[in-house]
């Protein structure tokens, strides 16, 4: 039955005074921890930041205006709901005030939909039930974390209310609901890509009451929205960096760590699951974890009625599969568990909706009344402690992430480029280019992120590929995540320590000048690494991923292949740079050619000291599969890099492979060159 419109008006007003009431307890102390400034709690609000102002300047899917197409934005549709907020005047560090009044009226919104939704009972239920939604500690800081999870939720509803118009639509206008409802689909998958699996259960609900319609035709209607927007994001990204798969994907699924087993990945999976349960226990239920089971009881009576069952099976199958998809993120424990704070959401919204079954069944009122009030009276219990999380994070985030980039605001030229590890603040308020060493962020469309699953070694590489004046100028960098680029190629001007770390990468972030003489391609002359007697032929660049995959390239991973990085002499006398990879004892890694190797042709490759013991295996026309051992090519000479050689039994075509089998000891393989004639 529609509400009354002064109903609605102080529903609306009771919502709104929750929320700022609420979002007051959390912004309130937390800005007083930050100096005055606007409280973050993680870093990767300002990731969201970073693609919002590209945005406003014209620059859509950039992570910094200039620097090429980036498929490191997690949440496309919240990046222009802030953009819209930096167009209009939050900059800077305002646009933090905005995504505020965007989560507070997200918030809103929300219950204000889910009011309309709820079937005719006691007078009582709405307002009993908003609350729900703030009975969840660790949901309530990401409420007003800074994140997507508000917008989330405001989309859901709206959600959950077209579905339930499509199943009650008549002939005439069921069409017209099933696309409006596919479209919201699509806006919650450009708020949050995983929620293509509420959609997917949303279009199962549509399309069990089509009527006298098509059920395919109506799930078509419902579900092909939000399959376009996967499938548009998915062809751009591969267009752009060549890969279908987002650069978080990339970064983070269990199954994107080359160097994981099956049962590592089956092990952090089941502790993510394992590890959230836990959290959501302690947050709905007492301290010890008991008398968790109200909210999700209510949630589950949403079931029981005809009139809730359909949308509480949108959000409980929802979110379950959204919760076993989120698991395979190896990082989804982490960060307050912000990953799985949509579905939580959505397990909420069920429980307004149960609260409202049950309470339409006298005998049940009172237990629908009672576990509400527990399970809101439990929620609130550890409100508290959520905010005082989010203080201690923000002012984690403000004193070191936001220093930082302040800092190189004021100390570095305008020209300057800094290196980063993480994509957020530093980046957004230093008003610099930067490369981010993990990937999340794009530069001139290298695969930074396929190399940061590598190790630092495999960045190095990248950077190594830069022209020098697209090279970091500085780094901004914890020593502890980056010990080889810092060592090697930093020269630290500054450091900032934080206290009482709850939410940071590190305590201590370094600044250092950069320092790139040992790449090639640098402040020198671009010489060849070694001066060979015969014609270069073909060049493999171990641990470099462009290289690699050029060559076909493959390790012993996950039992081997692992990157390491060292500087030595080359042949002309000079430091040079090169990473490589590990090939334990028994091991091979194997490569194609890209180039035609003549029957005079050697396979040089470069090693540091004192070189394992390896053997070369080629099949050769006419001969079949030869082995043949790779020699010293010099005596061993500290600190000059080592080579090994072998010389190709016979003539070899483009595309030949080529293994490369560690036969005693590990070999540490960093360049392999084919070279023609008597190197």
């Amino acid at each position: 039955m529609p509400a009354r419109p002064r109903d609605s008006r102080l529903f609306l007003a009771w919502a709104s005074a929750l929320t700022v009431a609420l979002g007051a307890l959390f912004y309130a102390p937390a800005r007083v921890a930050c100096g005055g400034d606007w409280p973050a709690p993680l870093d990767d609000v300002f990731i969201h930041f970073d693609f919002a102002r590209s945005w406003a300047s014209g620059h859509p899917f950039e992570w910094i205006a200039g620097q090429g197409y980036s498929s490191g934005e997690t949440s496309p549709g919240y990046a222009l709901v802030l953009a819209a907020g930096y167009a209009v005047g939050f900059k800077g560090a305002r646009l933090g005030v905005w995504a505020a009044l965007v989560a507070c009226a997200s918030l809103a919104f929300a219950m204000s939909a889910m009011r309309r939704l709820l079937p005719r009972g006691p007078a009582w239920v709405a307002p009993l039930g908003a609350p729900l939604l703030f009975a969840c500690g660790t949901l309530d800081f990401a409420w007003f974390s800074g994140m997507e999870v508000a917008l989330f939720a405001a989309v859901a509803a709206a959600l959950l209310a077209a579905v339930d118009g499509a199943r009650r639509a008549g002939p005439l206008s069921r069409a017209r609901s099933q696309w409006w409802t596919g479209a919201l689909g699509a806006a919650l998958v450009l708020v949050r890509p995983e929620a293509a699996v509420v959609v997917a259960v949303a279009t199962v609900a549509v399309a069990r009451r089509s009527g006298a319609g098509s059920p395919l035709a109506s799930s078509l209607r419902v579900a092909l929205p939000g399959a376009a927007v996967t499938l548009g994001l998915a062809a751009a990204n591969r267009l752009h960096t060549g890969s279908a798969a987002a650069a978080g994907a990339l970064l983070k699924l269990l199954s994107s760590n080359p160097f994981a087993t099956d049962e590592d990945r089956a092990r952090d999976y089941l502790v993510n699951l394992a590890s959230v349960v836990r959290a959501m226990a302690h947050d709905l239920g007492d301290a010890s974890g008991r008398f968790a089971y109200a909210l999700p009881l209510l949630a589950l009576a949403a079931l029981a009625s005809r009139r809730t069952r359909a949308l509480g099976a949108v959000c409980l199958g929802g979110g379950l599969a959204f919760t076993l998809l989120v698991s395979w993120n190896g990082a989804a424990r982490y960060q307050n568990f912000r990953d799985y704070m949509p579905p939580m959401a959505l397990v909420l919204l069920a429980a307004t909706l149960g609260l409202a079954a049950v309470a339409n069944r006298r005998p049940l009122r009172a237990v629908g009344a009672g576990l509400a009030v527990v399970g809101v009276g439990l929620g609130a219990s550890h409100v508290g402690e959520a905010a005082r999380l989010y203080a201690r994070a923000s002012r984690n985030i403000h004193d070191q992430q936001v220093t930082v980039g302040r800092r190189l605001a004021r100390e570095e030229p305008a020209g300057a480029i800094v290196l980063v590890g993480d994509a957020g603040a530093i980046p957004y308020l230093s008003g610099l280019h930067a490369v981010d060493a993990l990937g999340l962020g794009g530069y001139h469309g290298l695969p930074f992120v396929r190399a940061a699953v590598h190790g630092e070694a495999a960045t190095l590489e990248l950077i190594e590929r830069l022209p020098p004046s697209l090279r970091p100028t500085v780094l901004a960098l914890y020593p502890n995540w980056f010990p080889g680029i810092t060592g090697r190629f930093g020269h630290e001007t500054g450091r900032v320590t934080i206290s009482d770390n709850v939410i940071c990468g590190g305590v201590t972030k370094g600044i250092y000048d950069a320092d790139w003489q040992a790449l090639r391609g640098g402040a020198e002359d671009d010489a060849p690494d070694e001066p060979w007697g015969g014609p270069l032929l073909d060049e493999l660049d171990v641990a470099d991923v462009v290289s690699e995959e050029a060559h076909g390239y493959t390790s012993p991973a996950p039992r081997g292949g692992w990157t390491l990085l060292d500087v030595r002499t080359d042949a002309t006398g000079r430091p040079r740079f090169d990473a490589g990879r590990i090939i334990p004892e028994g091991e091979e890694e194997s490569f194609t050619l890209a180039a035609r190797a003549p029957s005079d042709s050697w396979v040089m490759l470069r090693t540091d000291l004192p070189p394992a013991s390896a053997s070369l295996r080629v099949e050769v026309a006419g001969m079949g599969v030869v082995s043949v051992p790779l020699e010293e090519a010099a005596a061993r000479q500290e600190p000059r890099w080592g080579l090994l050689r072998a010389r190709l039994p016979g003539a070899l075509e483009r595309g030949a492979r080529l293994h490369v089998i560690a036969t005693r000891g590990s070999l540490h393989d960093f360049h392999v060159w084919l070279v023609g004639g008597n190197p």
